[in-house]
C-alpha cells in the first residue's frame, strides 16, 4: 500500500518546509532490498527505485527538455546545482517520473516558486556549486515519491557503503554525438580518496574541502552531462536507509580513468542547507512593546533616581 502523505511530513514544531526527520527519509517502499543492481555505465532503473529523483527541465518551443537533475529533501525543496542555473530560466516544471517521455501517473509535475543559490557560488572554479528549488505546490508523497535523508555530523560519511549514482543524462559519450538517457539510469560507484584525487595525476589541487569524489580509478562508470544537481547516495548497512551525500557538479569528461565524478558535500553544506529551508521563527505579538515598555520603565525609574541624587546633594 502507499505512503499517506502524512508520512513524508516534517512534526509541527520543525516546520512542514524544513527535510523531513531521518525516521521517514531515504526509504524506498518499492525496493526490498539495495543489492544486485549495478548514467554512463549505468543500467536502467526500476519505477520507484530513487523516489526523491527529480528531473529539473526547462521550456523550449519543442517542449519541456531536461536540464538537470535533484532531489527532493521535503515535500516543498529540491536540492540540486548552482551550476544548473547559468543563466536562471524563469519557472521551468521539474516533473518526476523514471521515464520522461512516457510520464506515468506516479508523476508529479510542480513549478518552481524560487531559486536559491549558493550566495558564494563561483562559476569559474565551480565552488559552493549548491542550490535550492521551492516548489509552488507540495510534492505528495507515495510510493513513487518519497524524500532523501540528507546527513548532518552524527552520520559518518565515510563509512557509508553501496554508494549510488542516477540520472538522466548522457549515457554515451563519442566525439560525433552524447547519447541521453530516457528512463533513468543507475549505477553503483566507489567513494574516493580526496588527498588521491587531488594527487597530479588526477585533480591536481582542484578538488575543494567541501567536495567529494566518487567513481573508479579506471573510469568505466561516472555521472555527465544532463545528470548535474542529481544525487550521490549511499545506504547505511544497519538501517539500509540511503543518504544523499552529494550533489553532482563537475568532471574532466564522463568516465575517464583518472577522472571521477566531483560532488558538492551535503554535510558541508548542511547548516546552509537548513538556514534556507527551515521558515525565520516570527516575533511573537507584543514581544516589540514589551520591550519598549521595559526599556521606558527603565529609564523613567533611572531619571526618578537621578533626580532623587540631585535634591540630596543640594
Amino acid at each position: 500500500p502507499s505512503m499517506s502523505p502524512s508520512q513524508c511530513s516534517q512534526p509541527p514544531s520543525q516546520g512542514s518546509n524544513a527535510p523531513v526527520s531521518s525516521a521517514v527519509c531515504g526509504r524506498r517502499p518499492l525496493m526490498s532490498g539495495y543489492g544486485g543492481m549495478r548514467i554512463v555505465g549505468g543500467v536502467d532503473a526500476l519505477p520507484g527505485a530513487w523516489p526523491w529523483l527529480v528531473s529539473v527541465q526547462i521550456p523550449t518551443r519543442m517542449g519541456p527538455r531536461h536540464s538537470c537533475g535533484g532531489s527532493l529533501i521535503s515535500t516543498r525543496w529540491v536540492l540540486t546545482a548552482a551550476h544548473c542555473f547559468k543563466p536562471l530560466y524563469p519557472l521551468p516544471p521539474p516533473p518526476r517520473a523514471s521515464q520522461l517521455s512516457q510520464r506515468g501517473p506516479e508523476a508529479q509535475v510542480r513549478s518552481i516558486k524560487q531559486v536559491v543559490q549558493h550566495e558564494h557560488y563561483e562559476p569559474r572554479m565551480e565552488s559552493n556549486d549548491i542550490a535550492l528549488l521551492e516548489l509552488d505546490q507540495p510534492i505528495e508523497c507515495n510510493d513513487y515519491a518519497q524524500p532523501a535523508c540528507l546527513p548532518d555530523a552524527m552520520v559518518e560519511v565515510s563509512n557509508l557503503s553501496h554508494c549510488y549514482i542516477s540520472g538522466w543524462g548522457v549515457t554515451q559519450e563519442t566525439c560525433e554525438t552524447q547519447e541521453t538517457a530516457d528512463i533513468l539510469q543507475e549505477a553503483k560507484v566507489h567513494l574516493l580518496d580526496i588527498t588521491t584525487c587531488n594527487s597530479s595525476r588526477w585533480y591536481n589541487g582542484a578538488i575543494a574541502s567541501n567536495n567529494l569524489c566518487a567513481g573508479y580509478e579506471q573510469g568505466g562508470v561516472d555521472s555527465c552531462q544532463g545528470d548535474s544537481g542529481g544525487p550521490l547516495m549511499c545506504a547505511e548497512e544497519r538501517s539500509k536507509r540511503f543518504w544523499v551525500i552529494g550533489v553532482t557538479s563537475w568532471g574532466l569528461g564522463c568516465a575517464k580513468a583518472q577522472r571521477p565524478g566531483v560532488y558538492s558535500s551535503t554535510l558541508h553544506f548542511h547548516d546552509w542547507i537548513l538556514g534556507k529551508v527551515r521558515p525565520r521563527p516570527r516575533p511573537r505579538p507584543g514581544l516589540c512593546l514589551s520591550i519598549h515598555s521595559s526599556l521606558s520603565d527603565f529609564f523613567r525609574k533611572l531619571n526618578e533616581f537621578l533626580q532623587g541624587l540631585k535634591g540630596k546633594g543640594t
